[in-house]
């Protein structure tokens, strides 16, 4: 069992020795080479809570590994208990301050090479309105026989099969039996090795999600927009990063081919009819004089 919350002590219980059911599971080579038995126990509405619980145990019965009550929220905490010897069995007087208990504790189970023998026995001194045994198969077991022949037979999650004998109302006398028998070639134990039943099945691939033309349309155009935006920005920067051919500059003029330039810009007169000429004449026009530069 897990660990277990520790409740607090309950004071002024009353005593009850009827439950409205009694499953009493054998486990053999579940998390040890021994077999695990596990009493679960459903008080009736009727009973005041808290209450003291007295359970019989075989005599031979080492220490309990837990004794717990379950709360409203399901959890299982650990209850107080006590346990007195008697003859033929042991009473484990368990403080309980829910409505459901449970107790656990191993006993032996003889081996001889592959084949396994177990039997027990409810010591008696407790009523339930109904009562059970139930036996997990462990993992690895072949040729499982249970005696008397089980009621019922379900399989968990994980793939271990429980055999269920329905025995009916117990009286407080009563002390009902069952005997196992099953070959087991491996020393595996079922908490080790139990694992989910069958392969993983897989996922069928997702639908395809159907797309809201109008609703997704505006934010197409927007997405196309800013697209075409960015897509002219980085034009830009690019054509801005690459510089222009530099223009080819004029050579500046000496001195002497400025001066000829200003001279050639001033007025030119015939020095024979006084003619004013034009700078590109090199003989007056009326007189043909040649013309002094």
């Amino acid at each position: 069992m897990a660990a277990l919350l520790v409740a607090p002590s309950a004071a002024a219980a009353q005593t009850a020795s009827e439950a409205e059911a009694v499953t009493v599971a054998l486990w053999p080579e579940y998390d040890r080479v021994e077999v695990l038995v596990i009493y679960r126990v459903l008080l009736p509405a009727t009973v005041g809570l808290p209450a003291r619980v007295r359970l019989p145990i075989p005599a031979d019965a080492p220490e309990l590994a837990a004794t717990a009550y379950r709360d409203t929220s399901g959890g299982l905490l650990n209850a107080v208990y006590d346990r007195t010897d008697g003859q033929e069995a042991d009473f484990v007087e368990v403080e309980a301050l829910g409505r459901e208990l449970q107790l656990e504790f191993y006993l032996p189970l003889p081996i001889d090479g592959d084949l396994r023998q177990f039997g027990f026995t409810w010591p008696g001194g407790f009523s339930a309105n109904t009562f059970e045994f139930e036996v997990q198969q462990p993992v690895g077991a072949r040729a499982m026989e249970i005696s008397p022949a089980p009621t019922s037979q379900t399989s968990d999650s994980a793939g271990l099969i429980y055999y269920r004998l329905d025995l009916g109302p117990l009286t407080k006398t009563a002390k009902p039996e069952v005997g196992l028998t099953y070959r087991k070639d491996t020393a595996d134990l079922t908490a080790d090795t139990s694992a989910p039943a069958g392969p993983l099945a897989t996922p069928a691939p997702a639908p395809p999600i159907p797309i809201d033309v109008p609703a997704t349309l505006p934010w197409l155009l927007l997405v196309a927009g800013v697209a075409l935006i960015g897509g002219g920005a980085i034009y830009y920067l690019r054509s801005r990063s690459e510089e222009p051919p530099a223009r080819p500059r004029h050579r500046p003029m000496r001195g002497s081919e400025q001066a000829a330039d200003e001279v050639d810009a001033s007025p030119v007169f015939c020095h024979n009819c006084g003619t004013q000429a034009s700078a590109s004449d090199r003989f007056c026009r009326r007189c043909g004089t040649p013309l002094r530069t």
